[in-house]
């Protein structure tokens, strides 16, 4: 976990540099440094990636021609269709045998980063949107050759056992590569690629839907099912993401009013203030795979920008609505996976009080979604109101 953690940290400070310097946007915050660690993991994240950017720009291109998309629909677009289009090439070539091997769960998690990427680039005028290919280029080879070089036998004993394994693990390719794996530590909790694609499909139809709906983000647009699945492989990771987003809140509130930073550098740093805390946790209490620890970091640095972004009479409400949506998607997806002896929800009496505080959550979440339908016609009223009175 150290060497994808330092990979993530450097990335994400050249991007924070790249802004300030150049005003470019690096494909995005997270996108170049997560793939860098992902083209590690997993050889076919490189190819994979290329289709769900070229898919997507193309798509997005289509569509804001012929429909009236703008914004954060288009964003979402792009996310579906770097989702589904690299999932659609890869299973035709496995089912006609070019292929013996299929993404694997981690990496087709984070496949909606190449929608990013292109809805980023559509935001760039043309001559700039070549000068942010050529430094996004440039920042990932450079990623993928440090990670590289910090993987190998001699410094697995120090590196890959520290801490739980990332690219150290039984699974990662430039370990394998380089016969530096470590075999007898967890992996990811091990899901099918449809149970994954609906997982994150459910939410994005639920975040999108509670915007539309109120006017209300949630944490973050798939961050509460991945969490879910975390959760089932340990129930750790509940209180670690929670006590997580509330540090590091705090601490991005007063740099922000110490530097007046904002925006993607503001993201950066909570990113790298959670990525860099994950690794003394890692070290002292691995409560979790190496994975789950290196992704829930994220989600959590994710989730306190999005909170420190959010106007402040909605935090408490999204919060709430939040709760409960993770305890339904929880709930859901404890039918379908086998949690492991440590997750939540597992088949003896300790679930007992689980599913106690499971019904609270949703019985949460459940009283604001019923103020918000109340206040609704409230406000279209009062928005008819004074439509009228401005005629």
């Amino acid at each position: 976990m150290i060497v994808a953690s330092l990979v993530m940290i450097v990335g994400l400070l050249v991007g924070i540099g790249v802004v300030q310097a150049y005003g470019l946007r690096l494909s995005g915050v997270l996108v170049v440094p997560m793939y860098a660690v992902y083209a590690l993991y997993d050889v076919l994240a490189l190819p994979a990636f290329v289709i769900g950017v070229a898919a997507a720009y193309v798509g997005l291109a289509v569509l804001q021609r012929r429909t009236l998309l703008f914004g954060r629909q288009l964003l979402l677009a792009g996310m579906i269709l770097s989702m589904v289009v690299p999932l659609a090439v890869f299973g035709g070539l496995l089912a006609l045998g070019v292929l013996e091997v299929s993404l694997t769960t981690a990496t087709f998690a984070g496949s909606i980063l190449p929608g990013v990427a292109a809805y980023n680039y559509h935001q760039l005028d043309s001559d700039r949107r070549l000068e942010d290919v050529a430094a996004s280029v440039g920042t990932l080879v450079g990623l993928i050759a440090l990670g590289g070089s910090l993987v190998n036998l001699a410094m697995a004993p120090r590196l890959g056992r520290l801490t739980p394994p990332v690219l150290y693990g039984p699974n990662s390719d430039i370990a394998a590569a380089r016969n530096a794996v470590i075999a007898d530590m967890g992996g990811f909790l091990e899901i099918s690629l449809p149970i994954v694609l609906l997982v994150i499909a459910l939410g994005m139809l639920v975040s999108e839907g509670s915007y539309v709906r109120w006017g209300i983000r949630l944490n973050g647009i798939i961050a509460l099912p991945l969490l879910a699945l975390f959760a089932l492989q340990s129930i750790a990771i509940i209180p670690l993401y929670v006590l997580g987003v509330a540090a590091v809140y705090g601490i991005l509130k007063q740099f922000h009013r110490s530097t007046l930073l904002y925006g993607r550098v503001l993201l950066g740093t909570g990113l790298v203030i959670a990525l860099a805390g994950s690794i003394p946790i890692a070290v002292f209490f691995p409560v979790a795979s190496g994975l789950h620890l290196f992704f829930t970091a994220i989600l959590i640095g994710i989730a306190a920008y999005n909170l420190h972004r959010m106007p402040p009479e909605h935090r408490s409400t999204s919060i709430s609505l939040s709760t409960g949506a993770f305890a339904l998607f929880l709930g859901g997806l404890r039918l379908v996976v086998t949690p492991e002896p440590g997750g939540a929800l597992t088949a003896d009496l300790s679930a007992l009080p689980q599913i106690a505080l499971l019904v609270a959550c949703v019985v949460v979440g459940a009283v604001s979604a019923l103020r918000l339908e109340r206040l609704r016609p409230a406000r279209s009223s009062a928005d008819r109101q004074s439509a009228g009175t401005h005629t």
